[in-house]
């Protein structure tokens, strides 16, 4: 039981990881193009990977619970980037958006492409660690080992 309330521990502090990931991220992605990583990016990927190592070493999994981490920032700037193409990229130095005038940032097709990789990679984990998590081996397959039975070697 304590295994399963630290692996929810881990699961939600990696979505909150996840969520300080996005904000930064959302500084880093501007009309100028694609800005180099902030601090808080920089915290935020630290703390998932001190967390996925931490729950790596306690479940036995390598890549345990990344997966949450990625769906929190994936989905948001997948929703956010799939806005109609039609608009021209944003000039350096462009008018304020209003409703006469709109553009999208430089790096919208990339981010849509990256997003899109990294959400259903994310649903994949999930998928694999639900998986983990129902099918568990019976207490006989767990001692049992691989190999001829002690009876049929005599023969």
């Amino acid at each position: 039981m304590l295994k399963l309330v630290v692996a929810f521990v881990v699961r939600l502090l990696q979505a909150v990881a996840g969520f300080l990931l996005f904000y930064g991220i959302e500084g880093m992605l501007s009309s100028a193009g694609l800005q180099p990583p902030n601090v808080v990016v920089l915290v935020a990927l630290f703390v998932i990977v001190v967390l996925g190592a931490a729950a790596w070493r306690s479940e036995r999994r390598p890549a345990g619970g990344l997966w949450v981490a990625g769906f929190v920032v994936a989905l948001p700037l997948l929703l956010q980037s799939a806005s109609p193409r039609s608009d021209p990229v944003c000039p350096p130095d462009h008018p304020p958006i209003t409703r006469s005038y709109n553009c999208v940032a430089p790096g919208a097709p990339v981010v849509l492409a990256i997003s899109s990789v990294v959400l259903l990679l994310s649903l994949a984990g999930a998928v694999i660690e639900l998986r983990g998590l129902t099918v568990r081996p019976s207490a006989r397959q767990r001692n049992s080992r691989p190999g001829p039975r002690p009876s049929a070697a005599r023969e």
